[in-house]
């Protein structure tokens, strides 16, 4: 049996929106090693929130955990590797997500971590449960890392998937559907990969390094098949495309809408788009096959600072995009960054008056946060910005960076950018035409006691 696990940690989204969504990488993971035959269990702890006695009674008869992790969630991998090694001393423990990959060795370091995946998984994992199951070690399997005799062992890296389409959808089934939430209600709305890799360079961005620079793509009729199946088969009411940059490819997106609408499937979905990737038509054609939904990377007001992140937009660009996808009645989220080391107080407050301008449905506020193997997190150990490397503190929402305000003064500006832009009456009359009003001002709620 292999047992891939998600850890309960102390998510900032989870804790003040109450959003829980399926960990769409264990589930690829698990797909592809039951397609291959072995058994698989997925246990999401963020959600199950298993004590350690249950957890080890349930994993007991494993031969290889699998422990997925980001920055903030990593120290807490690491405890549940170590309490599983502790007591299921002969369980092979494999670490991978974003984290390790861009840390492998000092993730090594601990004794009981065997090895670690570097980058996607699918393949790799592949080849660590063929050489476990048949007791042999390691070595020259790409993308991994692993411990042999004390000493640790360097594999080559392994190549990006080329055929996307290859890879199972994921194993939902293996997963407790049950407890994942959106704002407290159940779920209907079910997270999916139409796209890998980002061509962009966003010096604050880990995941264009994580799956590579070069766009892949899956194919139009794979990608829809997916929500079909997930209509039929999960009844999913949205869906909610997590690719880095959706609209990359306008010919490919215009493509998926037409064949949205050919098959007459009835479900809504949302997506995260650059504003320099999309433009009036695309939208109506979005909008026609049931886009509700589009998140963009606005950042700051400063072209400075933009430059300074090497974002590449013009705010002139993002003025006329918000208003035309508003327009449409397409809810549009916005996300803005506070607290580069470069940045002025005076800077931050004229991104919290654009923030306004735009006016946006939502608003996503943080706080520069420089995750290991990004270009920000380079800098930030070369000049001696940082303020910590205790990773739990790695939230964006928590001041980890120098800066040219006090740490005490950017978590104050944080809060009263989302309390300018939520308590607006403006915003408010607006929620409460749309009878959101109950709902958000829980969310407010939450955020000014945070």
């Amino acid at each position: 049996m292999i047992t891939l696990i998600n850890p309960n940690v102390k998510v900032e989204v989870v804790k003040t929106l109450e959003i829980v969504s399926p960990p769409l990488g264990l589930g690829y993971l698990a797909s592809v090693l039951r397609e291959r035959g072995f058994k698989v269990r997925i246990i999401d702890d963020l959600v199950e929130k298993l004590s350690i006695q249950e957890l080890i009674r349930k994993i007991k008869d494993s031969i290889i955990v699998g422990i997925t992790s980001t920055t903030p969630t990593f120290k807490s991998a690491l405890e549940y590797a170590k309490k599983i090694k502790k007591t299921l001393p002969n369980v092979f423990i494999i670490l991978g997500g974003v984290h390790v990959t861009f840390q492998p060795e000092k993730t090594l370091e601990n004794d009981f971590v065997d090895a670690v995946c570097i980058g996607e998984g699918e393949k790799t994992i592949l080849d660590v449960a063929e050489r476990i199951e048949s007791e042999k070690n390691l070595k020259n399997i790409r993308g991994v890392y692993y411990k042999e005799e004390g000493r640790i062992r360097k594999n080559p890296l392994r190549e990006f998937i080329e055929n996307l389409d290859s890879i199972p959808f994921p194993a939902f089934d293996l997963m407790p559907l049950e407890n994942y939430t959106l704002l407290g209600k159940k779920l209907e709305v079910f997270p999916m990969i139409t796209s890998r890799g980002c061509p962009f360079a966003c010096r604050y961005c880990s995941s264009s390094l994580f799956m590579g620079h070069r766009f892949r793509a899956r194919s139009v009729k794979n990608v829809v098949d997916e929500i079909e199946w997930l209509v039929d088969e999960f009844y999913a009411r949205h869906i909610a495309f997590g690719d880095d940059t959706f609209t990359l490819n306008k010919r490919r997106v215009e493509e998926i809408c037409k064949e949205i609408r050919k098959r007459g499937i009835e479900v809504t979905w949302s997506c995260s788009s650059r504003i320099d990737t999309i433009n009036n038509d695309l939208l109506k054609m979005m909008k026609s096959a049931g886009c509700t939904a589009i998140y963009y990377g606005v950042e700051s007001s400063s072209k400075r600072i933009i430059d300074y992140y090497k974002k590449r937009i013009s705010i002139e660009k993002a003025v006329e995009v918000v208003k035309f996808t508003k327009k449409l009645k397409i809810t549009t989220i916005c996300s803005f960054i506070i607290g580069a080391p470069i940045e002025t107080k005076n800077e931050m407050e004229e991104t919290l008056k654009l923030a306004i301008k735009l006016d946006p449905d939502y608003a996503q506020f943080s706080i520069l946060t420089p995750y290991p193997g990004t270009e920000i997190y380079e800098e930030a150990k070369e000049k001696g910005l940082l303020l910590t490397e205790n990773y739990d503190e790695y939230t964006a929402g928590n001041p980890v960076l120098r800066t040219q305000i006090s740490k005490e003064e950017l978590a104050k500006f944080l809060r009263r950018c989302y309390i300018r832009f939520y308590l607006r009456p403006k915003f408010m009359i607006r929620e409460i035409k749309k009878r959101n009003f109950g709902v958000i001002m829980k969310v407010i709620k939450k955020v000014i006691k945070s």
